[in-house]
């Protein structure tokens, strides 16, 4: 085996995986689900650590150039640190309760030989990115939630409230969504739902000096924030931006079609679109509605992995139209 206990003379059944390069030893364990229990993370060279960002404990010894146990953490639990160990060389990282599984000790002596370099799967650079990415989408939708308030506090129209009231529930959903137990691994499907955002955030208000023009935009408008607001109630915390299954909703408004929100979204612009014509906009619209058709059908082809979604298809049978589409 390549853990041997020079100490004791005991071998230990663990494959060894190496983490020797920068991108390797920054990354460590933080991406992964789970650590295999005959596997072990040898990072080198490495002095200290920390856990964030992961979400099971593990067990930890710090070794000096000599291989020498400077110090052992058994079951150090997810988002905690740990200081440098002076003298330390390198730090192995082992399935929770190895370390008294084994009696393994502080001053034992390992021959560490690995098996095989650490190589991350695409999924865990995925999981890696996560949280400075959801932080990101957070500060963005809270500077919109800040914009809505300014406009409405200058202007108090009912549209203004409208879009204050959407864009708090946007961000208040994000922060305390549920965890799904299934997300997407395909680029596209994270890469379209961002675009697809960042183009709401480029639509310019050019108001129409009509003044029927400019009432119909508004009660459409209006009409597509109301829809808005009562899909994100009917979802609640299965809120998300990426395909992910967070739990299948099938109640409220999503007893009229599979993406209440999506139809709603794309009514107020369309709205918007009425009243703030200009081919910018209209560039950003259709490019909008592509992004959403995108988003139904990826979400779909996640979903239908739940045989409860499965059945959900065959009840409700239009995406965005009842009777259309």
């Amino acid at each position: 085996m390549a853990l041997k206990n020079l100490t004791t003379e005991k071998i230990y059944p663990f494959q060894i995986l190496q983490a020797n390069t920068f991108l390797t030893r920054l990354i460590g364990l933080l991406g992964t689900n789970q650590l295999d229990p005959y596997r072990a993370l040898h990072i080198d060279p490495c002095h200290g650590i920390h856990t964030f960002g992961m979400n099971y404990s593990i067990d930890i010894l710090f070794l000096d150039k000599d291989g020498c146990i400077l110090k052992a953490v058994a079951n150090m639990k997810p988002n905690k640190a740990m200081k440098a160990v002076s003298n330390g060389k390198s730090v192995l990282e082992l399935p929770s309760g190895s370390i008294e599984e084994h009696s393994i000790n502080v001053g034992d002596r390992l021959e560490v030989i690995p098996d095989d370099t650490y190589r991350p799967e695409t999924y865990e650079l995925r999981n890696l990115f996560h949280w400075p990415i959801n932080l990101s989408i957070a500060l963005l939708w809270s500077r919109f939630v800040l914009h809505a308030i300014g406009v409405w506090l200058k202007h108090g129209s009912p549209i203004n409230l409208g879009i204050l009231v959407h864009n708090t529930l946007l961000f208040v959903l994000f922060l305390t969504r549920r965890k799904s137990v299934d997300t997407s691994h395909r680029l596209l499907d994270w890469i379209i739902p961002v675009f697809t955002l960042a183009c709401t955030m480029l639509l310019l208000s050019n108001p129409s000096i009509n003044r029927s023009i400019f009432i119909v935009s508004n009660m459409v408008q209006g009409i597509g924030i109301l829809g808005i607001i009562f899909s994100l109630l009917s979802l609640g915390r299965s809120f998300g931006i990426v395909p992910a299954n967070r739990k299948i909703k099938v109640s409220g408004a999503y007893k009229i079609v599979r993406h209440p929100i999506y139809t709603s979204e794309l009514t107020f612009y369309l709205g918007f679109l009425l009243g703030n014509f200009s081919v910018r906009n209209v560039i950003i619209v259709m490019l909008i509605i592509g992004g959403q058709i995108w988003r139904s059908m990826a979400e779909e082809k996640l979903l239908s992995k739940d045989s409860k979604y499965s059945d959900y298809l065959k009840n409700v049978r239009y995406r965005f139209i009842p009777g259309l589409f």
